[in-house]
């Protein structure tokens, strides 16, 4: 008998309240259903732009506000993994913060840089409130 194709892990859409605490435990469940679907070459790219994104969302577009919410939608196709995150913030001038110089000493500022290096693509809407990125699957 063979062994049943692979299926791609259903999408997982899913807001949380805008508390660091909360985007630990969501970047769990993220590594771990990536692992459940075999995808473990993937798991480090995509749970480093969850957590930043994530991170990004509740700190500067939230503000810690634990009363506003944070959305995650992450989709695994058969070539790509779409991450996309959410916020209820104002929103920030990607377009010059893609320019910014990253500081390797600094503790923040090294988003637009990671999203870079581990994307294919990566997207804002007009206002800066939402993020969606590309990645290639197995791009060992």
């Amino acid at each position: 008998m063979k062994p049943s194709p692979r299926r791609f892990p259903p999408s997982l859409r899913c807001a949380i309240a805008s508390r660091l605490t909360e985007v630990d435990s969501l970047c769990r469940s993220i590594r771990m259903r990536l692992q459940e679907a075999g995808l473990t070459a993937e798991c480090f790219a995509v749970e480093l732009l969850a957590r930043e994104s994530l991170n990004n969302a509740v700190t500067h577009g939230n503000r810690s506000h634990a009363d506003k919410t944070v959305w995650l939608e992450l989709r695994v196709g058969r070539k790509w993994i779409r991450l996309q995150v959410s916020d209820e913030g104002p929103g920030f001038n990607w377009r010059k913060a893609r320019h910014r110089r990253c500081e390797l000493e600094s503790e923040s500022g090294r988003g637009m840089a990671l999203f870079a290096h581990y994307a294919e693509q990566v997207r804002f809407n007009r206002c800066g409130s939402q993020i969606t990125l590309w990645l290639r699957r197995n791009r060992r």
